[in-house]
């Protein structure tokens, strides 16, 4: 992990000709006033939380990046990254597995995004890690395994000066500086947007008893086979209450859903209420 302070992009010396023309391709397109005026404009059209994490998706594919997240910095304290997660196409196996190798206590990235404000990089195949010994490559190997050796990171805060971050990931190289402005920009844009747009799904939600009992109990890491028998109800029954949970909070899954509702605060306040 490094903080970007790099001049000119860096193609590596296995990288064929395609790659260098694509390269060329999205520095032409980030630089482009053209583009990011008009996202710009979209982002701010948005009429949910959905459509923006649509935005982003475009964002990442026009970059070339196959992975993105948007989190909250996760507290000192905290064990887990997943609780931290507002929305991300990442794999959940990846995340369980970030997890339960306990990575999140000695994260370079989560470390660098708390003491700088600059993006910060991350190249595993060039530099590797600076993690403990005993999980280092436990660590390489499982953002190898699905195909994330290189990204970058962008510190954002919302009105309320809440710390968070957007990070893009993937097998293409190191952003260039054109291209590190341009998703710096967005970024922290996308970051408001989505601030605003929660605190309007938080005014409007109305959940049910039974809902608001699921989501706490899938926040408890219960299966819908498990939440089922705690509930007394049919598995499919606690199909549908994830189905309503996921389109009432513009999640896209359960672990997106699980991330919007610990951010809105009802799985806090719904707990008291399971006791």
């Amino acid at each position: 992990m490094r903080r970007s302070s790099r001049s000119t992009d860096r193609i590596g010396s296995n990288d064929d000709k395609n790659t260098i023309r694509t390269a060329v391709v999205r520095d032409a397109t980030v630089e482009n006033a053209g583009y990011l005026s008009e996202l710009y404009s979209s982002v701010n059209a948005v009429k949910n939380p959905s459509e923006l994490y649509a935005k982003l998706r475009r964002v990442a594919q026009d970059l070339g990046f196959m992975s993105y997240v948007v989190l909250f910095l996760p507290q000192v304290t905290d064990e887990n990254i997943r609780p931290s997660i507002v929305a991300s196409n990442w794999n959940g196996a990846l995340l369980t597995a970030y997890d339960k190798l306990k990575l999140l206590e000695n994260s370079p990235i989560i470390a660098g995004l708390r003491n700088t404000d600059v993006p910060v990089e991350y190249d595993l195949e060039a530099h590797g890690i600076d993690r403990p010994e005993d999980e280092r490559n436990a660590a390489i190997n499982l953002f190898l395994e699905h195909e994330m050796p290189r990204g970058v990171y962008f510190g954002c805060h919302d009105k309320t000066g809440r710390r968070g971050a957007i990070g893009f990931a993937g097998n293409r190289s190191l952003p260039s500086p054109a291209e590190v402005a341009t998703l710096h920009l967005i970024s922290q844009h996308i970051f408001s947007r989505l601030y605003a747009l929660m605190g309007d799904l938080g005014e409007r939600l109305v959940l049910s008893t039974r809902e608001i009992e699921c989501l706490v109990w899938s926040a408890r890491g219960k299966t819908s086979s498990e939440c089922a028998t705690i509930l007394g109800v049919a598995e499919s029954t606690v199909a549908g209450y994830i189905a309503s949970l996921n389109r009432k909070l513009h999640a896209q899954n359960k672990t997106q859903m699980i991330a919007i509702a610990y951010e809105l605060g009802l799985i806090s306040n719904a707990n008291v209420g399971l006791r």
